[in-house]
């Protein structure tokens, strides 16, 4: 019995210092993060930190954190962020987000309200730290812009996993549950219900570098996209989509086949949010109306979306210039 216990009491020994080695570590690799930010492209302030969680967790707990994105000029900011890690797996990371967080940017402050916000991060043993996977789960999420309007939703899932099998390469999945946009828009489509039912994104990016920590450097941007599923259901409007984009002096280039069933109400949101002009609404409508009428089903319409030379078109029809990428040809040597 006596060697029984004198067992136990070194191996509680052994661990004890081992946690505390470990304590140690994060705080020392906490230290030099804040350090190293500005060559990130950082600045961090906080009110204080501690590391807690003996003996099988490390749990670190930063208050009043506030990230500023030095190129962006953006600003998160909350009153607490929690991250948790198995003092046997420091390299599975757990976030809780607090209820209240506020991201500020040049044209506007957002505040984001959760009954529930949680991450978990899962990095590449390693110095670089490189991502393998990562998720975002909420429920009860509410935006709400200093501009006046908020979006929210019931349910979130997020997920970006490294696909090994293509360099710099990440899956991403999304879904929305019970999506509520702003009333004004709901306001501006009486046709539909004022909840999104359903939003879903299925899909593969290839960046120009990996996602690991020296990401604020290197800022990686999206070379290609391969859109295998992006749905959309709002009441009788029902949204599906799927295509591969790739990036051409900072835009995106190619196609993205689309399938709208209950497409005359796609045209009243597009032209409520501007993506089209009120006195072309009726032309628009019109060519629509011909090309659902050449199918089986006049009330279902199946069109490209085309990205060609920065402009965007839904097949036929001109919607303005795409979206920039942000990077020109040298970001994607």
């Amino acid at each position: 019995m006596r060697v029984l216990l004198w067992v136990a009491t070194l191996m509680v020994a052994l661990w004890s210092g081992y946690w505390f080695v470990g304590k140690s570590w994060v705080e020392s690799g906490v230290a030099s993060f804040l350090e190293n930010a500005p060559a990130q492209g950082l600045t961090i302030t906080h009110e204080g930190y501690g590391v807690a969680g003996y003996p099988n967790r490390f749990d670190l707990t930063v208050t009043e954190p506030r990230v500023t994105d030095q190129i962006s000029e953006i600003r998160w900011e909350a009153p607490f962020l929690q991250l948790f890690s198995l003092s046997y797996r420091p390299w599975h990371v757990i976030a809780a987000f607090a209820p209240e967080q506020t991201i500020r940017t040049p044209a506007e402050d957002l505040t984001l309200t959760a009954g529930k916000l949680q991450g978990s991060l899962v990095v590449t043993p390693g110095s670089a730290l490189a991502l393998d996977r990562s998720t975002l789960v909420g429920e009860s999420l509410t935006l709400a812009s200093s501009l006046g309007w908020t979006v929210a939703t019931e349910t979130l899932r997020l997920g970006l996993r490294a696909d090994p099998s293509r360099t710099h390469a990440y899956d991403i999945g999304l879904e929305l549950l019970n999506l509520r946009p702003d009333p004004s828009v709901a306001a501006r489509i009486p046709d539909l219900p004022p909840e999104i039912t359903l939003a879903r994104l299925d899909a593969n990016a290839t960046l120009t570098g990996p996602l690991d920590q020296f990401a604020g450097v290197t800022r990686p941007q999206i070379t290609s996209l391969s859109l295998r599923e992006g749905l959309v259901t709002w009441g009788d409007l029902s949204l599906a989509a799927r295509g591969d984009l790739q990036a051409v002096n900072g835009y995106p280039e190619g196609r993205i086949q689309i399938r709208v069933t209950g497409w005359r109400n796609l045209v009243t949101l597009a032209t409520s949010m501007g993506m089209i002009r009120a006195n072309m609404a009726p032309m628009v409508e019109s060519m629509m109306q011909a090309i659902a009428g050449s199918s089986d089903d006049p009330d279902t319409l199946e069109m490209p979306l085309i990205f060609r030379e920065g402009q965007m078109l839904l097949g036929p029809l001109p919607l303005g210039p795409a979206p920039s990428l942000g990077i020109g040809p040298e970001g994607l040597n």
